[in-house]
Order: structure tokens, then sequence, then C-alpha cells
């Protein structure tokens, strides 16, 4: 069996990657990225998501307090408080969608440099030292690194892309999966909206420049389409068991699934053995 003994960094998805279907960090994926942690290897959490949710699945398992969020559009020091790295959408360009947004019933939170703002009638939740807004005046000074969308219907998702088309400094990184698999009958979807340049592999092309680090010395594991770009940055490409099937296709290896704690089947037997 090959071991990956030259890696010096380790960058993990955390939806059913990380966490099993219950959001979970199963104590097997803790305990094998303790023992990397310990073999010098850095483990970085590289997620969809804004810095407090990944910042607290990162203690869960044991991993750097060095994180990838919003997709790729911030490197962020959660022990430090303190963004290395941000990509931000324009404010003008937030004011103006924010409109047409409303217009259509769309709530949604803004992932910015230091907390996250919601609308009012989130079904989302959004934590309690988090803050609402009314208009972006409320935001103050904050960079605005990615927009979550929380749309109702089906049809209303087709018409907020469609409005996202419009915007050539814009683009949709992540859909809900039940959006991606048709299902029309559902009550809430979500929508992930960066800046045009933004996904996770240039987050991580972005990380391994500030550290100093090759891209072959970088793996990766994933299961979702906004990990594509993720795969690309990184030397080697592990897919979950429960991955997408064009995930599988552009990976080096597939691992167990994330309710079989893949994550640290493929880090124990590829990496610490």
């Amino acid at each position: 069996m090959l071991r990956l003994e030259n890696i010096k960094v380790i960058f993990i998805d955390i939806d059913k990657t990380l966490t099993d279907d219950k959001r979970q960090v199963p104590k097997e994926n803790s305990l094998a990225i303790k023992r990397a942690k310990e073999l010098g290897k850095l483990v970085v959490l590289c997620s969809g998501r804004g810095f407090s949710y990944a910042g607290q699945k990162a203690k869960e398992a044991c991993a750097s307090e060095l994180l990838i969020t919003s997709n790729g559009a911030q490197i962020y020091d959660f022990k430090n408080h303190k963004s290395l790295y941000e990509n931000k959408i324009s404010k003008e360009t937030v004011k103006k969608l924010l409109i047409q947004l409303h217009n259509l019933g769309v709530e949604c939170i803004l992932n910015t440099s230091n907390t996250r703002f919601g609308t009012k009638n989130l079904k989302r939740k959004i934590d309690k030292d988090e803050k609402f807004f009314n208009t972006i005046d409320d935001i103050g000074n904050e960079n605005i690194l990615q927009i979550v969308c929380e749309v109702d219907s089906y049809s209303d998702m087709k018409k907020l892309i469609e409005i996202v088309d419009e915007y050539r400094d814009l683009v949709i990184l992540n859909f809900s999966r039940t959006f991606l698999e048709h299902k029309e009958n559902e009550n809430n979807y979500y929508a992930d909206i960066n800046n045009c340049n933004v996904n996770k592999g240039e987050g991580i092309k972005k990380f391994l420049e500030i550290f100093n680090i090759k891209k072959e010395e970088a793996l990766c594991f994933g299961d979702y389409i906004n990990d594509v770009e993720m795969f690309d940055a990184c030397g080697y490409k592990v897919a979950m068991g429960n991955a997408s099937e064009n995930l599988k296709a552009k990976a080096d290896y597939i691992t167990l699934s994330n309710n079989e704690a893949g994550v640290a089947y493929f880090i124990n037997n590829y990496i610490l053995k």
C-alpha cells in the first residue's frame, strides 16, 4: 500500500466529508487528524461555510485553527481572529442585488470579515452573537465575502439563477442538493453567491503561496460540486464514497463514505502507516 509520507497539508471539506449525515464529526476522524498533526501535518478545513461554523468543527476534529471559508473567499486564523486573505464582493453589486432578492422574497445571510448578517425571516439559524440587517448600511465597514440565499420554491431558485447570471462579477458556487436533484416539492433551497474569481481551488492556491507549500505536498478530501476546483489545486485528491460521480472521476483515490469515517480510514492507511 502506497504511503503518502511527503504530504505537508491536508485540506478537508466539512459537510458530508468530515461530518456524517447528522453533521457530527466521527471520533475516528478526530483521532486520525490528531495523529496526523502529531506527525507535523497541517490539517485545514476548507468549506463553503463561514468561519464561525468552520472553526467549531475544526475544534471538534482537532484540526488546525487556520481555515479556508466561504468557498475560498477567506483564509481565516481562528486562533487570532483575523483574516489572512479575503476576496470581497463589491458593495455596489451587493446593494443592487439585495434589492432584486428582496423583490423576489429571498432571505439571505452575508458572510463578512468578522461575522455574519442575516435577514429577519430566515429559516436557517444564525448564532446569537451574529447580527440581522435591513439594508446594506447596517453592514458598516465589513467586507462582504459571500451571500447565502434562502429560497422557498424551486421556480424561485431558477429565477435567482437568472438574476445572478446578469452580473459578470458574480458566480453561484453551491446549491442545495434538493435543487440539483430536481426535487420540486421542497420548501427551502439555498445557493452560495461569491465574487466571480472565487472558488475553493483559488483559496487553496493562495494558502499554499502564503505558507510556501508545493502543490504536490497537498492532499484534499471532498464530496460535492464546490470541491471540483479544490481537486485541481492539490497534488492528491480523495473522493468520499458518497461523493458525486463527477468528483470520483477526478479523484486519485476513493475512500469510505462520510458515515463510515472515510477521512480517518484514508489517513490511517495511507498517511500514518
